[in-house]
């Protein structure tokens, strides 16, 4: 099976869902700090996430700016700032939201999940802030503070990043809010497709429309 044979195949395994994709330049991207790194590994999608970024300040912005218009982003964000002071970030959520809107971009804001170090009540705390400011608003967003993310049993010694195992339950989280079909088993034994042409067909993607929050 050659390149366009393959990639064929996976555009017909989504099925219903290419009734509802934006045009043919749009795509997914991680955007975010560090903690978006592993998952755009795991998801296969365009990686436009950075160590040190913050809600506050113009990375988070210069990533969206980066970021083609229609597109479907899972913005990863929010722990830097849960280290240190996270007063008065309602204006930057709202710069975010609106440069997203503003570029008509789907956006899926995965929030801080927990740490093992005694900031992480201002990551509670922010986790609030977000649900909040988020609400009604086009982003939707998913809370990443439950049993399993802060049981311990997911994060590396350093007590913020996580084993990938934690990145993978982050993802599917996000997936799963977002409405994003389970990706297809790939592999390319039997194929005939070569390794960096299963990489292009794990790298379709369409955009998956989120549905309007009510006011």
């Amino acid at each position: 099976m050659n390149m366009q044979q393959a990639m064929g195949s996976a555009l017909l395994a989504l099925g219903p869902a290419l009734a509802l994709a934006a045009p043919a330049q749009a795509a997914g991207y991680i955007l975010g700090d560090s903690h978006g790194q592993p998952i755009a590994q795991l998801s296969h999608l365009n990686d436009l996430s950075r160590i040190s970024v913050h809600i506050r300040g113009p990375h988070a912005l210069e990533q969206f700016a980066k970021t083609p218009p229609h597109s479907t982003v899972f913005l990863v964000l929010g722990t830097n700032d849960a280290n240190g002071s996270i007063a008065r970030l309602e204006k930057s959520i709202d710069d975010i939201v609106r440069i997203a809107e503003k570029k008509n971009i789907a956006l899926v804001w995965l929030g801080p999940p927990c740490v093992r170090k005694p900031w992480d009540t201002r990551a509670r705390e922010l986790d609030v802030i977000l649900r909040e400011r988020l609400a009604g608003t086009s982003a939707r967003y998913v809370s990443m503070r439950d049993a399993e993310l802060c049981s311990g049993s997911f994060h590396e010694p350093d007590g913020v990043h996580l084993k990938m195992k934690g990145y993978a339950f982050m993802w599917e989280k996000a997936r799963v809010a977002a409405g994003m079909p389970a990706p297809e088993p790939q592999t390319a034994q039997g194929s005939g497709a070569r390794p960096e042409q299963t990489s292009a067909v794990n790298r379709v993607t369409v955009r998956i429309p989120l549905p309007p929050r009510r006011p």
